[in-house]
């Protein structure tokens, strides 16, 4: 990982002119267009950052301009500074938003010339080579068999072999570009796991089908780009395993990137799911089993003795202890937890991160086996890399290999997260068991914090950062957000004021309502007959909940001549709801959505579409959430309020962001309502209540 450079920057004369120049282009060619304050000021924010290599915070409601505040200060900075401007997202939607509209938009208007690709991971893209085995071309025997090497569960098919087949034509004939999120026909996970290859199977340009592979074609244009936009996923991962393809970074190296975080209220989630790692047990245990053919098979390969300092047979009786150890781990976890027949979800946790004593020997053992195992898939991975490309079964060998690999590195992951001793003063690791569907036993590991993964992968090695979104604190305050992301001291933090006259375009309402949402059964019915008698069925609204349970009971209590106004959400595709929600209150026929968090965030429903949004409770983090509950209980050891520290600060930015849904434009008016008298009678509901947005209260 590269040092972040610290040569000495500034914001000079020159940068802020060729700033100042774009914007007015903006302005005088964008029809429609005017201008913010509060647009203004984040341009500042983000200049300063991007050209300092500092960093900016910025939380920047709705109708400010996000992206073409940020565009118009990084896109001078980038072209200036030949380094690379990288915005990553929280959704699908943003990036192909940008990439397909605003950057286009951005750069037509202001004369800017840059060159932009969208980054995504490998299994996005079809395989060519893995396609055309799936339908049976490239497969003449090389010196291994295929069933030898298969790690597979099931062959493909007919159908499955068909898809592939029609995939595969589409692409030579120009008619697709080998991007499966837009891909011609359907597409089935076990297809899917066929058609496309992890990094660690793939030989890159000494594939014999790399000249016409989608991958390298995309990575090529993401390195060539000056603009990339990517998700924050596929950016942590770069950032942490620094994938590459021949010893080239997949986006740039950390000291040349000005990384905007787009949505940025979503990176802390995803860097702890970066930092964590799950193991089935009786799955991990029968494929580690199946790997003694594989093993032989790639001594045949690279004709040596030894391989990562063991011989054949050596290797085999890794495998094979590994395997054995993975089964008699259940003996280990049934002296402590035996799952109830009873129980719903299945779920023991470590109380503050620390598994039971009688563990750690065999924890150390199955982790220290596991790490020969994984010492020697790495080293046989290297040198089978280097064998003859063209031979068909050394490329299946070399694939296998790949994913045996990725499949040793997820179990030791875990172990290693089992057996690291957590740091003094630092909050530690969640650590779990729970049951899958099929009666599999999962263990699991994660951060409970996003604080030292984004301080080690971004804040110290990324050239400059700026994060952004609508919502990032509550009521201003942004504590909560620099403490859970490990924000650096010295960042630039600014919550911008809405350019929206709120005060005088909604109503916020706190009803003294007579149910609490504690109240399992009465909650429901009061919310259904508040619904039928306070809203405006002639008009559009949406009503969010926290659970499906409650909202699928509310539509079920809901009088028969308004239920058939009401769309809830799962009875039909999302995108089809909200088109048919449109079309209703178009025509004026008044339309419902009832929906849960996804709804609540990132729907854009102007005018008539929307003109109440009724949020049915205070959306407090779920407490028995094992990596909410391990924090919990790390911060009351210390003598602090988790609740004021964790669920309040979680509560506000959804509340926040379930409420930025009514106002999305200048001329748009509405109420939001929140039914939930905790609000009226919890000491808490006061501070909640006052770091809304400023809409009109309405209160009790």
């Amino acid at each position: 990982m590269s040092e972040k450079v610290e040569a000495p920057r500034a914001l000079t004369e020159e940068l802020k002119a060729g700033i100042r120049d774009a914007y007015a282009k903006l302005q005088a060619n964008t029809p429609g267009f005017s201008t913010r304050r509060s647009q203004s000021q984040m341009i500042g924010v983000v200049s300063r950052a991007l050209a300092t290599g500092g960093v900016g915070v910025v939380e920047a409601p709705t109708g400010v301009g996000k992206s073409l505040g940020y565009l118009t200060a990084g896109v001078p900075i980038a072209l200036a500074s030949k380094k690379k401007l990288v915005i990553s997202t929280g959704t699908v939607a943003l990036q192909s938003q940008l990439v397909e509209r605003d950057i286009p938009n951005f750069l037509k208007a202001t004369g800017l010339q840059a060159t932009v690709a969208l980054a995504k991971g490998r299994t996005r893209y079809l395989c060519t080579r893995n396609a055309a085995e799936a339908q049976g071309q490239g497969t003449q025997e090389g010196m291994f068999g295929d069933e030898d090497l298969q790690l597979y569960d099931r062959p493909l098919a007919p159908i499955e072999m068909d898809v592939a087949e029609k995939l595969g034509k589409a692409f030579v004939e120009g008619r697709w570009n080998g991007d499966l999120d837009n891909a011609p026909e359907l597409v089935s996970p076990t297809l899917r796991s066929r058609i496309t290859t992890p990094a660690s199977a793939c030989a890159g340009r000494r594939c014999a089908y790399s000249a016409q592979c989608p991958v390298l074609r995309a990575r090529t244009e993401v390195r060539d780009a000056q603009i990339v936009v990517t998700n924050h996923a596929l950016l942590l991962s770069a950032l942490s395993i620094g994938e590459n393809d021949n010893g080239q970074p997949l986006i740039a190296p950390p000291g040349d990137m000005l990384l905007v975080l787009d949505e940025g209220h979503h990176v802390g989630n995803v860097a702890i799911d970066q930092g964590a790692a799950w193991l089935p047990l009786d799955d991990m245990a029968k494929r580690t089993g199946r790997l003694q053919i594989l093993i032989a098979g790639a001594y045949r390969a690279v004709d040596k003795d030894k391989i990562g300092n063991l011989l054949p047979t050596e290797a085999i009786e890794v495998a094979a202890r590994v395997s054995k150890l993975l089964k008699g781990f259940h003996d280990h976890i049934a002296q402590v937890w035996v799952p109830q027949p009873d129980e719903r979800e299945p779920l023991w946790r470590a109380p503050k991160g620390r598994l039971p004593e009688v563990w750690k020997q065999p924890i150390e053992e199955i982790a220290d086996e596991t790490r020969s195992l994984l010492n020697w898939a790495t080293a046989a991975t290297a040198l089978v890399a280097k064998g003859k490309p063209e031979d068909a079964g050394h490329e299946r060998l070399q694939r296998n290999l790949g994913m045996a690999l990725e499949m040793i590195e997820q179990q030791y992951n875990l172990w290693a997260g089992w057996r690291r001793e957590d740091k003094e003063g630092q909050p530690p690791f969640a650590r779990w068991v729970t049951l899958s569907r099929d009666g599999d036993t999962l263990l699991h590991c994660s951060p409970v914090s996003a604080a030292m993964v984004l301080r080690k992968l971004l804040w110290d090695e990324v050239d400059s950062v700026v994060m952004t979104s609508a919502t990032l604190t509550g009521g201003g305050d942004f504590q909560s957000l620099a403490i859970d992301n490990g924000i650096p001291e010295e960042a630039e933090m600014v919550s911008l004021a809405s350019p929206f006259d709120l005060p005088n375009q909604a109503e916020l309402i706190v009803p003294r309502f007579p149910a609490t949402p504690d109240e399992r059964e009465r909650h429901p019915k009061e919310v259904a007959k508040y619904l039928a008698a306070e809203l405006d069925w002639d008009k559009g609204s949406m009503v969010l909940f926290t659970s499906r349970w409650k909202m699928e009971k509310v539509a079920e209590l809901m009088p028969a001549s308004l239920r058939k106004k009401v769309l809830v959400q799962g009875e039909s595709a999302k995108q089809k709801m909200i088109e048919e929600h449109v079309r209703r209150t178009t025509a004026g026929e008044g339309s419902v959505l009832f929906g849960l968090n996804s709804f609540g965030e990132g729907l854009d429903l102007p005018g008539e579409a929307c003109t109440t949004v009724v949020i049915t409770q205070v959306p407090f983090a779920v407490p028995t959430d094992p990596q909410t509950s391990t924090l919990n209980e790390w911060f009351e050891s210390r003598g602090l309020n988790s609740f004021n520290l964790i669920a309040i600060p979680h509560a506000l930015r959804t509340l926040t962001q379930f409420a930025g849904r009514l106002i999305r434009t200048s001329t748009d008016t509405g109420r939001v309502i929140i039914l939930d008298s905790r609000l009226l009678t919890r000491q808490y509901g006061k501070r909640i209540i006052d770091a809304l947005p400023p809409f009109r209260r309405v209160i009790g």
